[in-house]
């Protein structure tokens, strides 16, 4: 008897979705669940349920997607044909079918991964993870070439310049959307809500475009690849290096806002702002070149950083007694003039690396205070917590692919056992670095860096040369168990040796964004929201990416890959809000509701 040949991972999908199609229009819940796993996960992004959110369980699942469903209206599910076929691939150990899929919605287009494993119960592929997202609202997709010069000549404004100019003063109406912070997050999501048509202001505090990293210490350089933080819209030359040094970032983050058209305030400080439920506008107090103004906007969009623009000062035991100089990484911007000085850098992470790095190779004496252990990985190793990017895989595929396994459950076993591997890659690097005095960690129950970066940006540091360094004895280590306290000329061990320092360079992170939200909404904004950023109880992040408690406010956070795939999405739910097509998630339901 001659065996059936195995179906094709094509023919696979578009059976499984057709089987999905006939459950949803059906409403029948049986059927549905059957096409899951038992362990199976739906992660929605916005399509269904305007929030970010996971399901767990084929009953789960089913129950979910179709109480959803009668307000969505999903049909015509298919593979994507404009994306990468359906292919044989293992994920998370686990052999699967996977495809890029697209169906529709009653107010756009949606767009999702779906991956099928052979069920050990009776051998028929069921879904194991299944990814959601909204892609577009119906008729508000930018047509490629638009005809015209682009404006409308007007007494008022003959030229385009003229005409930007103008556009960009807001003198004669007021922005549907402010963006605070021009650093990537709130430049990517400008971008996105100006691509749906939405009139969109950035204010930063800065004198000119791309400063948030023009101003920065002068031998900064991205540590992840270029390919992975290409901007929307407008792809990186290939002539560019594989990593960014920042001012070549900096420029290039002005030509961007100049071509994408963004409306762009530089030195305009975001001083306050205060909801109006009434006219569900926001009554919002900047100064620009030194002049007040009060805008009213309907949305605010937070952008000043991964972790917060407020820099973390620490208690230090004498440390106001310290005759030297003091400063944060913040406000560090070169290292000439430190040749030949004792230079104390508080912190292991990232910063405080790159800092001791840098004063190091300017002449500097340098000594690292460590004050918790420090997740440690080579760019080689770290390119293994990425490999979507890193091979060939088109740019939005990867980004996709990021949000597919953006699934707490898995994302613990599958960091642990990243990080087993990249261990035993560094395992020369790693040991050498304990013996130099460094102490190493694997993060929280062994997830290593990545998982770092996603619960609080900080604690790890990719290595880029200073670890070299520190292995040779040219960078010195002291931890805080053995330091009594800072003197007037240093600090002084517990064993009474005093070891002398000119500098004091605070590499000890930032704030949360929690206290920027106490200083600019008030207490009872901040204490409502409670904290910016970190794991909530259901795997995703809190107050980022996604309707907050407090309407009309939003929150963008993350790297460049992270900010390139989430303000797609977050102007999207803001111009859903604006055309009235949204509605509040269940996680915050309770609240007023807003059109």
């Amino acid at each position: 008897m001659t065996s059936r040949a195995p179906e094709q991972p094509s023919d696979l999908i578009a059976s499984w979705l057709g089987d999905l199609e006939r459950a949803v229009s059906q409403r029948d819940a049986q059927s549905l669940a059957d096409l899951f796993v038992a362990d199976s996960y739906w992660r929605d992004m916005v399509a269904f349920t305007w929030d970010l959110c996971c399901a767990a369980g084929d009953e789960t699942i089913a129950e979910q997607m179709l109480s959803e469903s009668d307000r969505v209206g999903p049909t015509r599910w298919r593979i994507a044909e404009s994306m990468s076929a359906p292919r044989r691939v293992v994920r998370g150990g686990r052999d699967v079918t996977e495809a890029f899929i697209e169906f529709d919605t009653s107010i756009g287009g949606g767009t999702g991964v779906v991956r099928l494993v052979q069920d050990d119960r009776d051998g028929r592929f069921r879904c194991w993870t299944l990814l959601t997202r909204l892609r577009t609202l119906t008729g508000h997709v930018s047509e490629p070439w638009p005809a015209g010069l682009g404006y409308e000549p007007s007494p008022e404004a003959w030229s385009w310049q003229a005409h930007r100019d103008l556009e960009s003063s807001y003198i004669d109406r007021e922005p549907e959307v402010l963006v605070v912070g021009g650093g990537h997050s709130g430049v990517f999501t400008a971008a996105y809500l100006e691509n749906l048509g939405v009139d969109a202001l950035v204010v930063d505090r800065h004198p000119r475009v791309g400063d948030n990293w023009r101003t920065r210490y002068d031998a900064l350089a991205l540590h992840n690849p270029t390919l992975m933080v290409e901007f929307p819209f407008l792809p990186f030359p290939r002539s560019f290096p594989e990593f960014l040094p920042k001012d070549k970032l900096a420029n290039w983050f002005e030509s961007y806002v100049d071509a994408m058209e963004i409306n762009y305030w530089t030195s305009t400080d975001f001083r306050s702002a205060e909801y109006d439920a009434s006219s569900q506008t926001w009554k919002v107090d900047v100064e620009r070149d030194g002049v007040r103004r009060q805008l009213r906007p309907r949305h605010i969009v937070m952008a000043t950083g991964g972790v917060g623009g407020a820099a973390n000062i620490p208690r230090l035991e004498g440390i106001d007694s310290f005759r030297g100089e003091v400063f944060h990484t913040k406000d560090f911007h070169s290292a000439l003039g430190y040749e030949g000085k004792n230079v104390l850098v508080v912190g292991t992470g990232s910063s405080g690396h790159d800092a001791a790095k840098y004063m190091t190779q300017m002449g500097a004496h340098v000594t690292m205070l460590q004050r918790n252990p420090t997740s440690i990985v080579s760019l080689e190793s770290a390119d293994m917590s990425y490999l979507q990017y890193m091979d060939g895989t088109p740019l939005y595929e990867g980004d996709m692919l990021s949000s597919a396994g953006f699934v707490r459950p898995l994302m613990i076993p599958n960091f642990q056992a990243l990080t087993r591997r990249t261990n035993e890659n560094d395992r020369e690097l790693l040991d050498n670095l304990r013996r130099a005095g460094m102490e190493i960690d694997d993060g929280w129950e062994g997830t290593g860096w990545f998982w770092k970066f996603f619960e609080r940006s900080g604690g790890y540091y990719l290595n880029t040369g200073c670890s070299e360094m520190i292995i040779s004895g040219q960078v010195k280590m002291l931890q805080t168990r053995d330091v009594e306290t800072f003197t007037p000329d240093g600090v002084r061990r517990h064993d009474g040796h005093e070891l002398p320092f000119d500098t004091v360079v605070l590499a000890t992170g930032y704030e949360n964004l929690q206290g920027e939200v106490r200083r600019f909404f008030g207490n009872e904004v901040a204490d409502e929201l409670g904290p910016i950023g970190g794991f909530d109880e259901d795997g995703e992040l809190r107050n980022v990416w996604r309707p907050t408690k407090q309407p009309g406010l939003w929150f963008m956070t993350s790297g460049f890959a992270g900010g390139r795939n989430h303000g797609e999405l977050v102007a999207l739910q803001i111009k859903a809000n604006l055309l009235g097509i949204a509605r509040r998630p269940a996680r915050v339901e309770s609240l007023t509701e807003v059109s």
